[in-house]
């Protein structure tokens, strides 16, 4: 072979050779660029994630401040209307309001009389609103030196320990209570929920009362 011709072909290979590793370069080039991409969509998926539970943790948050101010309006709702009978029965046990015509004891705001019998000779009532609470000043007397510190006001008016009637216009209106209907209204009787006392003495004495009152109310006439 001519000495001439070898140092061409050299170079050929080298030129072919230096071909080759730009090619592999320029080919590797993609792929960095798709990678790139992906990290790209990743990190938009990571700030739509992130941004998504933002808003939801900002809507909860919210939401529950709402319900919070909504139970502590129906607390302090339910409060005012303990106060106000709370204070309607400290006004009825300091004026009692007791209005008896012979044997009867007349609630002249709601219509109706109750007949008294000895073991509700001394009855009181009051009324808020519709309805008329029942207690009697024997069954008060007798829970002041009651045991484990019972207060007198749990077997007070405003506690109705011997029930409560309400006034409805109808039978209907009245629902699943023990009921009386009169000349153009119909009475309503709720018991007392539980004793207003711990001492027994004064539990048997509101046991008494209370069957006595039902009795009453059976009975009870329009005025």
């Amino acid at each position: 072979m001519p000495e001439d011709k070898k140092p061409k072909k050299d170079e050929e290979v080298k030129d072919a050779m230096a071909s080759m590793s730009s090619s592999e370069h320029s080919m590797s080039l993609p792929k960095k660029d798709k990678s790139k991409k992906v990290w790209i969509v990743l990190f938009v998926i990571t700030l739509l994630a992130l941004i998504g539970l933002g808003v939801y943790g900002y809507t909860k948050v919210q939401s529950d401040n709402k319900k919070i101010k909504d139970q502590q309006a129906q607390i302090d709702d339910l409060q005012n209307k303990k106060k106000t009978l709370e204070d309607a029965a400290a006004v009825a046990a300091t004026a009692v309001t007791k209005a008896v015509t012979g044997n009867y004891l007349e609630v002249r705001e709601l219509g109706f009389k109750l007949p008294l019998t000895d073991s509700i000779k001394d009855l009181q009532y009051f009324v808020n609103d519709k309805t008329a609470f029942f207690s009697t000043a024997s069954l008060q007397s007798s829970a002041w030196p009651s045991a484990d510190n019972d207060a007198a006001k749990f077997c007070s008016l405003g506690s109705l320990p011997l029930g409560a009637v309400t006034k409805f216009a109808n039978a209907s209106e009245a629902g699943p209570t023990q009921q009386k209907a009169l000349s153009g209204l119909v009475l309503g009787y709720a018991p007392p929920q539980s004793s207003c006392s711990t001492n027994q003495a004064t539990i048997n004495l509101q046991n008494t009362q209370k069957a006595a009152l039902v009795k009453a109310f059976e009975s009870a006439e329009k005025i």
